[in-house]
């Protein structure tokens, strides 16, 4: 049902009221003269009793009649309001449409223009061509290519010129019907919410608690928390008993720890306050309010959620009271609910500031993921350092031993071919001497036995060397 159908709705039910009203005291007065009619001593306790209904009718009437002139007000803003909001609509509609027009005709013009420019420019090049051809024929080819190239560059210069044009033209109408779809939406968002609070505030305490736990979830989002990661809705736990607790919301926190959000909303009393004509009324009402959250609060506390199995160290639990004025206005009333409530264990909330509270813990978290990024950096930095540390050792380990090996085989060359005496100049020798081998010395290690063993080939060649160096060259060919 939309909103003008319930306010006819409650008009009709408020004008039958009136006429009952009207008609009762029509009876009244009716009674009253019948009264006076009989006898005096006889109708004092009917007069009298006349008189209290016709007061009482006058009452109803005249605050039934201050009702129904609130109800037409408000019906008469809201249909302000839908007039509005269809002429605004309206007005978009029609400038888009204009706009839409204005840039279709804008580019046919262009277009056209396109196409005659480039019909022209064609038939320019074309005779520019021919013309050059008869010209200088051949030759001139290339001359006549460099001619037409900047005609070319104004036409797709021109055909770029276009085309953005009505790229523009094309984002401009997106970029118009998209506000003015965003607008449609808003109004549309605008009536829901305006019927679900009128729904919440003067619904039973079953809507009032779906209605506050939508704004308690809202807040959840709007403070950037995730669902399901961040916090929990209506998740299930159980105490020791094995009876079944459903809070509104968990909030997780780091540490494994986590916090209870109850968001039953308990705004009667606090409708007809406001609803109220009369101060005397209107501050029983606020009294009642109060009484009202502190009995909450009473029922909060004695629910004892760190009993709860699989619900870690809910140490406190934030009380939610989605109506700002309504918080504000208990705590005015009630200064001491606060630490009534701090007492058994439950924090007063209104949406302001847990929102701020809902923002700090989702900077926590942020921090909290920072931190355990930044460990995991460190921890692989460290792994990737020890690493890094084995790979130099092993490197330094490689070259160490190349470095023997190289040592190793500079001996092992000294030995075969540079010391007096060498290998290789006993074995040139045995060739010399007129051994026939298949194969030669290779000519570099024959150049480093020439280098430095000279002296002991020719003492061996000759004769004319030592004891020592004779025996040395006798025995290596027996040997």
């Amino acid at each position: 049902m939309s909103a003008s159908e319930s306010t006819f709705l409650l008009l009709g039910l408020l004008a039958g009221l009136v006429l009952a009203g009207a008609a009762s005291l029509w009876i009244a007065r009716r009674r009253l003269d019948e009264a006076r009619a009989a006898g005096r001593a006889e109708r004092e306790p009917e007069l009298a009793r006349a008189a209290s209904e016709l007061q009482s009718a006058q009452g109803q009437a005249a605050e039934l009649r201050a009702r129904l002139g609130a109800l037409e007000a408000e019906h008469r803003q809201l249909g302000e309001l839908r007039a509005t909001g269809e002429a605004r609509a309206a007005a978009l509609e029609a400038r888009l449409q204009e706009q839409q027009q204005a840039a279709e005709q804008r580019y046919r013009d262009l277009e056209s223009s396109r196409e005659r420019l480039k019909a022209e420019f064609q038939a320019l090049a074309a005779e520019i061509l021919e013309d050059k051809s008869r010209r200088f024929g051949e030759a001139n080819v290339q001359q006549l290519g460099q001619l037409l190239n900047p005609l070319r560059e104004q036409i797709d210069g021109f055909r770029k010129v276009v085309t953005d044009s009505y790229e523009k033209e094309n984002n401009s109408r997106v970029a118009l019907q998209t506000r003015l779809d965003d607008l449609v939406r808003l109004n549309q968002t605008l009536g829901q919410e305006a019927q679900s609070l009128s729904r919440a505030l003067s619904g039973d305490n079953r809507s009032q608690g779906y209605w506050g736990e939508l704004k308690l979830e809202r807040l959840l989002e709007t403070a950037g928390l995730e669902k399901g990661r961040d916090y929990l809705t209506q998740e299930s736990f159980k105490d020791g008993d094995g009876d079944r607790y459903r809070p509104d919301a968990v909030l997780r926190l780091p540490e494994d720890k986590s916090i209870v959000i109850d968001a039953k909303m308990v705004l009667l009393d606090y409708q007809r306050a406001c609803e109220a004509t009369d101060e005397a009324e209107r501050e029983q009402a606020f009294v009642r309010h109060g009484l009202a959250l502190r009995a909450h609060v009473k029922e909060l506390g004695d629910k004892d959620y760190s009993r709860l199995e699989g619900l870690t160290s809910p140490d406190m639990v934030l009380m939610f009271v989605p109506v700002e004025a309504a918080f504000l206005e208990a705590l005015r009333r009630d200064p001491q609910l606060y630490a009534y409530a701090f007492e058994r264990k439950i924090i007063l909330v209104g949406p302001s500031n847990l929102l701020a509270s809902l923002r700090l813990v989702a900077q926590i978290w942020r921090t909290e993921h920072q931190n355990a990024n930044a460990k995991a950096i460190s921890s692989r930095a460290a792994v990737l350092y020890d690493k890094f540390v084995l790979f130099t050792e092993d490197l330094l380990k490689v070259g160490e031993a190349l470095r023997r090996a190289s040592d190793l085989h500079a001996s092992a060359v000294s030995k075969l071919s540079q010391q007096r005496g060498n290998v290789v100049r006993q074995a040139e020798m045995l060739r010399e001497l007129g051994v026939a081998p298949s194969k030669r010395m290779p000519a570099a290690l024959r150049d480093l036995s020439d280098e430095g063993g000279d002296d002991g080939a020719g003492e061996a060649a000759s004769g004319e060397g030592t004891d020592a160096a004779a025996g040395e060259g006798a025995d290596d060919p027996v040997g």
